[in-house]
């Protein structure tokens, strides 16, 4: 029982990891590496002012 428990999560892990590494070459393929580290967020705000906007 322990046997088949074990190979059941080998299997599993090797799944994501197939999964992860097809999600890594297709996102890399689809955007360029400049697309993917830029942040759209703006820029960072004083934390005082941050806090108050967040309370209202």
């Amino acid at each position: 029982m322990i046997m088949v428990l074990n190979y059941g999560a080998w299997a599993i892990s090797a799944c994501l990891a197939l999964w992860m590494l097809w999600d890594m070459l297709s996102t890399n393929r689809s955007y360029s590496e400049a697309y993917l580290t830029s942040s759209a967020e703006g820029e960072i705000i004083d934390a005082e002012i941050g806090e108050t906007a967040a309370r209202r």
